[in-house]
């Protein structure tokens, strides 16, 4: 009867958390087509956001870098999970998340390819606007003015920019399947706290990992390029990055989280029939 009871519960959790998923992203949609302007204000929030968190990371890392410690990406790390908090909480519009949402509301019929396309290429442009300026406000502090090339910025947007091709493309894949989790399995627990804690948790694995977010990228490399950077750092070597991280975070989130627990989501109809059988079980071992 326990383990019936168990099974009732994961049906109707993840009824709510996929639905759940749907609805926000028709929300989404009719933000981007009844205020256009609130949508990318949003969009160039998320991007700013990312902005302050990977001064924090990076600043936080140097000091461990020049020690040669080896907890320098660690402590950089777990910084960087504020971000997504931020976001979050902040209401603002991040594309790596939408990949899913809108893949699901997409599978469920509840906004079309269009919807979707036109969501990922607005919310992306935003992102993109927020993290250069930033970056540009950034650069008025006069805060990294007297940096090195050496210094952990440079170095990490340097790995980045002369990666494979196929090494960012698979990277991109892993880290938006992380981060696409952070943003769905918060939902199907109660309290902040544990929101909260689960997202810094998950997005600490992206990061520690070496796995690659697209928008993130876009703030470290704005902040890197506009500072004093080596000559291996370049606008070439962003756009390189780019394109296949990219579409490695539009596979991981929309491929391997939104399509997977949407099929996990089975239809309404078979839903209410396994409920319906369950409580029978149930009714019947009490009854015995």
């Amino acid at each position: 009867m326990l383990r019936n009871s168990h099974l009732l519960i994961e049906v109707l959790l993840m009824e709510q958390g996929v639905d759940y998923l749907a609805g926000l992203a028709v929300k989404k949609k009719k933000m981007l087509d009844t205020n256009p302007t609130e949508y990318m204000l949003r969009a160039i929030l998320a991007g700013i956001y990312i902005g302050f968190v990977v001064v924090v990371s990076f600043r936080l890392g140097e000091f461990f870098r020049v020690v040669d410690s080896p907890a320098t990406y660690m402590s950089a790390a777990v910084a960087f999970g504020i971000a997504l908090v931020i976001i979050v909480y902040g209401g603002a519009e991040l594309f790596t998340g939408n990949t899913m949402y809108f893949t699901v509301a997409t599978m469920q019929k509840k906004t079309t390819v269009m919807d979707t396309l036109r969501n990922w290429v607005a919310c992306y442009a935003g992102n993109l606007i927020g993290a250069v300026f930033f970056a540009s406000l950034f650069y008025a502090t006069g805060l990294f003015e007297t940096i090195t090339e050496s210094h952990l910025l440079n170095k990490v947007a340097d790995t980045k920019m002369n990666a494979t091709t196929m090494h960012l493309f698979f990277k991109g894949i892993l880290c938006n399947w992380l981060v696409c989790l952070a943003c769905f399995l918060p939902t199907r627990v109660k309290g902040d706290g544990a929101k909260i804690a689960m997202m810094m948790l998950i997005v600490f694995a992206f990061f520690i990992s070496g796995y690659e977010h697209s928008i993130a990228n876009l703030a470290i490399f704005s902040l890197s390029l506009i500072h004093t950077h080596p000559d291996t750092v370049t606008l070439a070597g962003a756009l390189h990055n780019l394109v296949p991280v990219t579409l490695g975070n539009i596979v991981g989130g929309s491929v391997f989280v939104g399509m997977v627990y949407q099929y996990f989501n089975m239809s309404k109809a078979t839903k209410e029939e396994q409920v319906k059988e369950i409580e029978e079980v149930e009714l019947q071992t009490a009854e015995a």
